[in-house]
């Protein structure tokens, strides 16, 4: 069985500035993703906001146990390397697109998007297609409630909770509906000029290529 060594070591490293920026205010602008910034030189800013969030503690804290819980279905069905190429895939396109959208910030969901993707599209197992859904139907839930604080917690943990029913009822649902959620969640939040859109997109492309090489790798040779 294989060990979560990769959702780990991301977590540990994503899990303590995330935490620290908290006691020390001048961290996580100093390590945000910051289009202006960028484009002054400062290149390092898209791998480093991926370890500070800007969602208050309890963004944070959600962004985590998706990590560990992504990361970990994922590892265990998918392994390290394509772990690592479908975490990276999602950051790289999220990250192109904050720049392009010039929208500043920090976190790790969009790396997380890839993930989902993997799960959604390249995994066998109805909880782990499930579950890539139901993230990306939660980051719809945030993106669509309203900005008011509180009340925008509370309709985004509503709807999430009305999304979580396609876990529940994973084993009553086609396989199609899975990715089929994926893409619907991600051409519609890139149409809103949403990074994450652009990330569950990258994701999926990354996944598809993933999915393809393994069938082509695994499908017999014709005999001479």
């Amino acid at each position: 069985m294989i060990k979560p060594i990769a959702t780990a070591a991301v977590l540990v490293v994503t899990a303590v500035p995330s935490v620290l920026q908290f006691f020390l205010p001048g961290l996580e602008p100093a390590l945000m993703r910051d289009p202006a910034a960028i484009g002054a030189g400062e290149w390092w800013r898209p791998a480093t906001s991926l370890v500070v969030q800007d969602g208050g503690v309890l963004g944070t804290l959600v962004n985590l146990a998706f990590l560990a819980v992504l990361g970990y279905l994922a590892e265990r069905s998918l392994g390290p390397a394509r772990w690592l190429i479908l975490y990276g895939a999602g950051a790289v396109a999220g990250q192109a697109a904050g720049y392009l959208f010039n929208d500043p910030g920090a976190g790790n969901s969009i790396a997380l998007c890839g993930l989902a993707a993997g799960l959604a599209l390249a995994c066998e197992g109805p909880l782990e297609r499930s579950v890539g859904a139901f993230y990306a139907v939660t980051l719809a839930a945030y993106a669509l409630a309203p900005s008011d604080g509180t009340w925008g917690w509370v309709v985004t943990v509503a709807l999430a909770v009305a999304g979580f029913q396609l876990v529940v009822h994973r084993e009553r649902l086609p396989v199609r509906v899975f990715p089929i959620v994926l893409a619907v969640v991600g051409v519609t939040l890139t149409a809103l000029a949403d990074l994450h859109g652009v990330a569950l997109l990258g994701g999926m492309i990354a996944a598809w290529a993933l999915t393809g090489k393994s069938r082509s790798t695994s499908r017999p040779t014709s005999p001479a």
